[in-house]
């Protein structure tokens, strides 16, 4: 798919990307201070100049990645049927190096997984600078893919569409990584998922008024 964010072909270098992210965690728990033990694993390897964690085959250490929640009519969420997970999740990915920030990886994984348009991040995202949710979960080792177990650090945001009445007719999922759709009430999303943490914070995009 060809990109349209104004990033160079290399992206920003790892010191820069390490800036940015720890930058990132320290508005963030400004917000949720609760949230320290969540974050301990990220910033621990942020501190370590010789992790980059752009990179996907930084393993065991683990690597940046973005996911989307996409709200759709009557209090719903697009959740998708992962394919070498076989799990639900919402759609989302691994950071490449040229997207520069979580943001976009998450708009850009989005995109390719469910062939929607006109996605932007929620005007709370562009005020605060920081995505709705942080995540930290565990990765088994795969042979197929020759990785060993490793972590994903997920930055979580809200987008929204052009269309958001004409959501589901206008998805067209890849194949490669999608084995079907489904969009479950927020009410009936396993409380234990991953997902679950960011879902519950909703209600303060809209409990803070966006300038």
């Amino acid at each position: 798919m060809k990109r349209r964010y104004e990033v160079s072909d290399d992206g920003p270098d790892n010191d820069a990307v390490r800036e940015l992210i720890t930058g990132m965690c320290d508005r963030y728990l400004g917000w949720f201070p609760d949230e320290h033990d969540r974050l301990y694993q990220l910033r621990l390897q942020l501190a370590n100049p010789s992790v980059d964690l752009r990179r996907r085959s930084t393993i065991p250490q683990g690597h940046l990645c973005g996911s989307g929640i996409v709200l759709v009519p009557d209090s719903k969420v697009l959740m998708l049927h992962h394919k070498s997970l076989d799990i639900w999740v919402v759609p989302g990915g691994h950071h490449d190096i040229e997207d520069g920030r979580p943001a976009v990886t998450a708009i850009r994984e989005t995109e390719e997984e469910t062939g929607l348009s006109g996605i932007r991040l929620h005007p709370w995202h562009l005020q605060h600078r920081i995505p709705l949710d942080i995540d930290t979960h565990p990765i088994p080792a795969s042979i197929a893919k020759n990785e060993g177990a490793h972590r994903h650090f997920d930055f979580r945001y809200v987008l929204e569409l052009d269309d958001p009445e004409h959501t589901l007719s206008q998805l067209n999922l890849d194949g490669n990584e999608v084995l079907g759709y489904r969009a479950i009430p927020l009410d009936e999303v396993d409380p234990t998922s991953s997902i679950a943490p960011a879902l519950r914070k909703l209600g303060i995009l809209t409990a803070s008024p966006v300038a």
